[in-house]
């Protein structure tokens, strides 16, 4: 029985001249009235599906069900009931989502079919709608499809852009050398896997008088006197090493792992190769300051700081004795 259900209501559905079935939202069965119960007998179970035969079970899920969830009500759908000798009986179902004292239940009203003309046709009717349901999913899918395609594509433009941005943002556009963002960031992933014991060098590179190529040869042959210089560093370190253009006419190499005598070794490379460098007749030669020190725990920002501070003082001091020479800090 209803307990939400007033007299009155029950009342009125007693006397309806029609099978009445009211269930709550999810087809558990609240009451039956009298019409119902002799069509079809007492149910066997808690929820409406004993009341149907397998086909219409699966048409009232699959249809009925959602169609009144979703509309409130549906009006004049062709189903089968099934009587208690388990004969089935067509019916046109009608049924309403109602409120009764607070609680939504469903009102299940039932009319037995007397034109078979008009079974096949409700029948007939409800499989287009199912058939035209179905295209309308499939190309609903279709349209999904493609545009789920031209969203992995748009992320993939995106991504290699993003990529292409920041291998711009970390390179010199003249040397292609990295700069000084990408000597920040080797020596920050060197930090993340490297102990407090581990060493690491850097070379501060300066031409010397670049100024007078410039001036003597025009802005195109410095450019060219940089590009080459680049190029004979990169020849002149290991594979592990980092050359960057650090700014203007100045050049840095980063050694991970390196201690004061591998980096006494690359500058002396350096200077070999620096050499096959020329402007008309004259060969380019550069300064070069060390500095070489083991991590001992400090921050990258402070590490690079230090590396950065003592190999520019170690430069200073090499261009002061002359130029095209280097000089270590650890000897100042």
């Amino acid at each position: 029985m209803i307990t939400c259900q007033s007299a009155a209501t029950l009342f009125y559905l007693e006397r309806l001249p029609c099978p009445v079935l009211v269930t709550d939202c999810s087809g558990y069965v609240l009451h039956s009235n009298l019409e119902f119960i002799n069509l079809l007998g007492p149910g066997d179970g808690d929820t409406m599906d004993c009341y149907f035969p397998p086909a219409s079970r699966i048409f009232l899920h699959t249809h009925a069900w959602p169609l009144l969830l979703n509309n409130g009500e549906f009006s004049e759908i062709y189903m089968q009931l099934l009587a208690a000798d388990r004969q089935s009986i067509p019916v046109m179902a009608n049924a309403r989502v109602s409120d009764a004292n607070g609680e939504r239940v469903v009102v299940w009203l039932f009319f037995v079919a007397k034109e078979r003309q008009r079974f096949e046709a409700e029948l007939l009717k409800a499989r287009q709608q199912a058939q035209d349901t179905a295209a309308k999913l499939a190309k609903v899918n279709i349209e999904l499809q493609h545009a789920n395609a031209q969203l992995a594509e748009y992320a993939a433009d995106v991504k290699v852009e993003a990529e292409q941005l920041t291998q711009l943002s970390h390179t010199d556009p003249l040397t292609a050398l990295g700069n000084r963002r990408a000597l920040s960031l080797h020596v920050e992933q060197w930090i993340n896997s490297a102990t407090d014991q581990s060493v690491g060098s850097l070379l501060l590179i300066d031409i010397d008088f670049f100024k007078q190529v410039n001036d003597r040869f025009g802005h195109g042959e410095g450019d060219r006197v940089l590009c080459e210089l680049a190029r004979q560093l990169q020849g002149s370190v290991r594979a592990q090493d980092t050359v960057v253009r650090y700014g203007g006419e100045e050049f840095a190499v980063w050694l991970p792992y390196s201690d004061r005598q591998g980096a006494e070794l690359t500058a002396r490379r350096v200077h070999d190769h620096v050499a096959r460098v020329q402007v008309v007749c004259e060969q380019i030669t550069v300064s070069i300051g060390i500095t070489s020190f083991a991590l001992q725990g400090q921050e990258a920002a402070r590490f690079l700081e230090r590396l950065l501070s003592e190999a520019d003082t170690a430069l200073y001091e090499a261009k002061h004795r002359g130029r095209n020479r280097t000089v270590c800090f650890a000897d100042l």
